[in-house]
């Protein structure tokens, strides 16, 4: 009798685990199927704005057209979770916004047209592309115009600053969306305070030689945070504004040539003081 209680025991959990495996085994094809079709859309959605960057690029409005109208079908039936925030998804939703009324004006406007697809096929990628997005390939341009109004700051050259800046404000433009999409929200509004900050600056007449090296300085902090690079460390580089650097160099190098100088001394002072004294078993040990 207690061997069949435990037959009938056996029988009911058997029962209980094959009736639990059928009724998963569903949904795990359901999932593994929503999964499938999840990354089949991002493909395509990537073939399409690839396609619309690339005839906007070119100025051909109707072909442009036929995929803007696949981005949007496909990004309306897109499901986000996982990919990004609100705000990427905001910033996403206005840069498509922003192409579409690019593309629907004339197409006498074709600056318009690189800019608008240039962000949006950023913006894309930064979606579907966790690891090396294309807009981190920016990093460099953005280097490039740190450098340049650096040295307008130095030479005192309004123009040169309002230009560099412009320039950079340009490359911000264009990768915010995807940076957005990808990154901390507070780290955005840094950058964008300090964008507006240093807009301000180089907006007037006469500028500030000392609040734009400072200005300069924390941005480029900045920048290697927004791009992921680990900040330089201080290094000894040339000193700038000054009438004659060169003057400021020599008396670098003498004040190195001191220092060595003097060690040199002291190190062959202490060298004559020492005596070499043999121990018991022939080891050398040192007397000072």
């Amino acid at each position: 009798m207690e061997t069949n209680r435990w037959r009938g025991c056996l029988s009911l959990w058997l029962g209980l685990i094959i009736v639990a495996v059928l009724v998963m085994l569903p949904v795990g094809k359901a999932a593994a199927h929503h999964d499938a079709a999840h990354t089949a859309k991002m493909k395509e959605l990537d073939s399409a704005s690839e396609a619309l960057y690339r005839y906007m690029q070119d100025g051909d409005g109707a072909k442009a057209q036929l995929e803007m109208d696949r981005v949007v079908k496909i990004v309306q039936t897109l499901s986000f979770q996982g990919l990004t925030s609100v705000e990427g998804i905001h910033a996403l939703s206005e840069t498509i916004m922003d192409t579409r009324e690019a593309l629907a004006r004339s197409q006498s406007q074709p600056e318009e047209w690189r800019i608008t697809s240039s962000r949006l096929r950023l913006a894309i990628d930064s979606l579907l592309h966790n690891e090396q997005p294309l807009w981190t390939q920016y990093y460099k341009l953005f280097t490039d115009d740190l450098s340049q109004l650096s040295k307008a700051r130095t030479e005192e050259d309004v123009t040169g600053v309002k230009q560099a800046f412009n320039q950079l404000k340009e490359h911000y433009e264009t990768i915010r969306p995807a940076a957005v999409i990808q990154l901390d929200p507070s780290l955005i509004s840094r950058t964008d305070s300090w964008m507006s900050y240093m807009e301000n600056l180089c907006a007037q007449k006469t500028s500030d030689p000392d609040a734009l090296k400072g200005a300069l300085g924390s941005g480029t902090d900045l920048i290697h945070d927004l791009f992921g690079k680990k900040r330089t460390e201080p290094t000894l580089l040339p000193i700038t504004g000054t009438s004659n650097p060169w003057k400021w160099s020599l008396l670098i190098g003498g004040w190195i040539i001191v220092a060595l100088t003097y060690t040199g001394i002291r190190n062959y002072n202490a060298y004559q003081e020492v005596r070499p004294v043999t121990g018991s078993k022939g080891r050398s040990t040192w007397r000072f």
